[in-house]
């Protein structure tokens, strides 16, 4: 069946807007990594950079993350390369930010450190797991027995009661090797995993020589991704994928759920959270952009404009939060506004943040009976 016209009305209108505060703000709080990833945003390195962030300056984007009402996650890099990152875990607690960390699972992340995040009030930490085995995951990561120290930060995430968030990049290669992943995490990794969000790669950084799935693969991603979610003992979300939240819609309508239901639901699903909305991301040296994976445009810098001035009032971000203004499909798209696509994935394809999602198969006004129901990946055992 076609969407009737009324309901596709209701979702051109509800427009998803997060003007005001963000509900996620990303802090990278240095480049310097030990490890080799193979899709690596920041193309990190080894040493740090002089022109971080200082501590003092940290703590000034803290107070302002905090009065925004938003969550702060400490990304990298590896943030463990910094000499003051207890103490700025210490002080969020102290001024009650909510904290969550994606650490490097390199030997600098250990037993103790991870008892330590959990003493000073971290919510969650987020671990990189991106094939079911050593094979496949240290190859991806670059550096050998990355998968075994993974395995083992999950052994102490158990211990210390300490939610996990893992983070698995889906690239052409890795796709294939989701089903045995799931099955991995739903054996010997619940707890303490209450999340594994399924990253669809955005070719930047070193990622810019990986293969990307096609549209139709991702099609089949979301079918499986859709029919796991059932069952599974952890909740499976995406990101750089919004198109998903237009998957999920068409097959909750299709099993006859009510359009205010999928409304009431919305929140839960992130509609309309994507690069610039709902999220923003601040530079190891202060810099301000729509998201990690979108290095364009430059919004400011946090030593010169408050984060929060900048999130409510760049004529960059209003621009980039209206759907109205996208091209090719995703501009004629019902579904743009809970939507939107990757607008990092299309700047990184195409050199405009405005065109049309590179990976979504939707023909706009298609029929509602959803493509590639019940296939999913092809599975590797």
């Amino acid at each position: 069946m076609n969407l009737h016209p009324e309901l596709a009305e209701k979702m051109i209108g509800s427009r998803y807007q997060y003007l005001d505060a963000p509900r996620n703000v990303y802090w990278e709080m240095t480049i310097a990594c030990d490890l080799a990833c193979q899709h690596c945003r920041a193309e990190a390195i080894a040493r740090r950079d002089p022109n971080e962030l200082t501590t003092e300056e940290g703590r000034a984007v803290m107070r302002d993350v905090k009065a925004m009402g938003s969550m702060m996650i400490l990304t990298g890099g590896d943030p463990m390369k910094r000499d003051d990152l207890l103490d700025l875990i210490a002080y969020a607690r102290h001024i009650r930010l909510p904290l969550g960390i994606t650490p490097s699972t390199t030997p600098t992340l250990t037993r103790n450190l991870v008892q330590q995040f959990r003493k000073l009030g971290i919510a969650a930490m987020g671990l990189s797991l991106d094939g079911p085995s050593a094979k496949v995951h240290d190859t991806f990561r670059g550096v050998s027995g990355t998968f075994e120290h993974s395995m083992k930060a999950l052994d102490w995430a158990r211990e210390f009661h300490l939610q996990v968030q893992v983070n698995t990049t889906v690239t052409r290669e890795t796709l294939p090797h989701l089903p045995a992943l799931y099955r991995l995490l739903q054996k010997e990794a619940h707890p303490p995993v209450r999340r594994w969000t399924l990253f669809l790669l955005v070719p930047v950084g070193r990622g810019a020589t990986l293969g990307l799935p096609s549209a139709a693969d991702v099609e089949d991603l979301f079918a499986w991704v859709y029919d796991v979610s059932r069952d599974a003992p952890f909740h499976v979300s995406t990101v750089e994928a919004p198109h998903y939240r237009r998957y999920w819609v068409r097959r909750k309508l299709e099993e006859g759920m009510s359009f205010e239901e999928i409304q009431r639901l919305g929140k839960r699903m992130g509609f309309g959270v994507r690069d610039g909305n709902g999220v923003i991301f601040v530079s190891h040296r202060g810099d301000v952009f729509p998201a990690g994976f979108l290095p364009s445009p430059l919004l400011g810098n946090v030593r010169e404009r408050p984060l929060s001035d900048t999130y409510r009032n760049s004529p960059r971000l209003m621009e980039l939060r209206d759907m109205d203004r996208l091209t090719g499909k995703c501009g004629r798209c019902e579904f743009r506004w809970l939507c939107g696509g990757s607008r990092a994935r299309a700047y990184a394809v195409t050199g405009d943040y405005l065109s049309e999602e590179p990976l979504c198969a939707y023909e706009p006004g298609r029929s509602a009976a959803p493509e590639g129901t019940m296939r999913g990946p092809a599975a590797t055992v």
